[in-house]
């Protein structure tokens, strides 16, 4: 090969090599470029579209947009709420969307709370709850007179709510362990364990939820629209129609955490529990026709919703929209400078239009909103500081200043220590 090559000439490879194959190779390299470059703009344009078309979670902090979104039949439940569904077994309003279910559950819900509207089923409701008080604090109580305000809270709730309201004794198993199962599986919902502990608890206390008139009901309303359960694709239906926690979570879960942060706002404001506990003492006024106490409620649930974000999604649009209810709570164009400070006395005057539109605790459907919250939470805290006297923060638990406001995390302050 060296003789084809004049003697001095320098050889590049690409002189070299045949005509064919470099054509070859130059259309190989041209049709890699073109085809990166199509792939590349192809890229680009599914980005765009999925960019522009992407369902977007607008955050809602108007309160006049909130009410409308919340009145819309256009709006539904959005799928965070599944959730309920697969690790707690929940199937009733606050999980399956149907207007005739959620239109029969309230309005049977709104029939049973009624009765304690009445002066002698409230006396009734009173007496039922210091009895389980006088019950938990002994089981709960240290050696040296300190207690768990967040157990003694949760499980007197619980046992309030099952054996004042649902007429349900449930064993001790169920009282002490379910309220922190159901904590627990609200963070860890894929904890197969936990769930199966829970279904555990219901299987032994069956024949008491059995006999209760009140979950019958309940449990025959959802068996009528099991149509609208099972169009869901949802599996074993029938064992969670059959499931209490389709009763006990919106009637304990709400009202633990409102009993809970009332408490914790007056142990940082002696004065006031010191108020509180005066007019609760006088026995020529009912605890429930107290002022106060309601005042302390409702301030309380403006600072710290039960619900802070209610999510919602349009059904024809798909929009997806996120409820700031904490921040509509705090708006201080409607409650002053001070909206993140707790004062119980601005609720002793009518609230202006403002203030009520800019108050939504309980969304604008719970059947508790009108009464029964205040009611039930009111006379717990009511029963809890007179059967413990001294109602004091023990040495060693520290509350945030009063300057802060609390820490709404589901276990917060949960070690917190008490003196009875």
């Amino acid at each position: 090969m060296t003789g084809d090559f004049p003697s001095g000439s320098t050889i590049y490879f690409a002189e070299w090599i045949p005509v064919s194959l470099t054509y070859n190779y130059q259309t190989t390299i041209m049709f890699s470029t073109v085809l990166l470059s199509g792939l590349s703009i192809i890229g680009a344009i599914i980005y765009f579209i999925r960019y522009k078309y992407k369902k977007q979670l607008n955050i809602i902090t108007s309160a006049d947009q909130a009410r409308e979104i919340l009145k819309s039949d256009q709006y539904v439940r959005h799928i965070s709420n599944a959730w309920l569904i697969n690790t707690l077994s929940i199937v009733n309003p606050f999980t399956i969307h149907d207007k005739s279910l959620l239109k029969t559950f309230k309005n049977r819900v709104i029939l049973i709370l009624a009765n304690w509207y009445k002066e002698d089923k409230y006396e009734e409701l009173v007496f039922v709850i210091g009895k389980r008080i006088d019950y938990h604090i002994p089981l709960l109580q240290l050696n040296n007179r300190k207690l768990c305000l967040s157990k003694l809270v949760k499980q007197v709730t619980l046992d309030s709510f099952l054996t004042g309201v649902l007429n349900v004794n449930a064993n001790d198993d169920l009282l002490t362990e379910l309220p922190d199962l159901i904590i627990h599986l609200w963070k860890n919902r894929d904890d197969k364990k936990a769930q199966t502990r829970l279904k555990e608890l219901f299987v032994n206390n069956n024949d008491q939820f059995t006999q209760s008139e009140i979950w019958q009901q309940i449990q025959t309303i959802l068996s009528n629209h099991s149509s609208a359960i099972s169009n869901m694709g949802i599996n074993d239906f029938d064992e969670k129609i059959s499931n209490p926690l389709n009763i006990i979570v919106p009637g304990w879960e709400t009202m633990w955490r409102v009993v809970f942060y009332s408490l914790l706002e007056l142990l940082r404001h002696p004065k006031l529990l010191e108020e509180l506990s005066l007019q609760l003492n006088d026995q020529s006024k009912s605890p429930q026709n107290c002022l106060l106490l309601e005042c302390i409620i409702k301030e309380t649930l403006r600072l710290y919703p039960p619900t802070k974000n209610i999510y919602r999604t349009h059904i024809q649009t798909g929009e997806e929209v996120r409820i700031d209810i904490q921040h509509i709570h705090h708006n201080k164009s409607a409650w002053g400078s001070d909206a993140c400070t707790f004062r119980p006395d601005r609720f002793q005057e009518k609230l202006t239009d403002e203030q009520q539109k800019h108050y939504l605790p309980f969304s604008i459907s719970c059947p508790a909103r009108h009464k029964f919250a205040y009611i039930f939470a009111g006379a717990i805290i009511t029963e809890i500081i007179k059967h413990c006297p001294t109602f004091t923060i023990a040495e060693e638990s520290i509350l945030p200043s009063t300057d802060k406001l609390l820490d709404v995390t589901r276990n917060s302050y949960n070690d917190l220590l008490i003196l009875v």
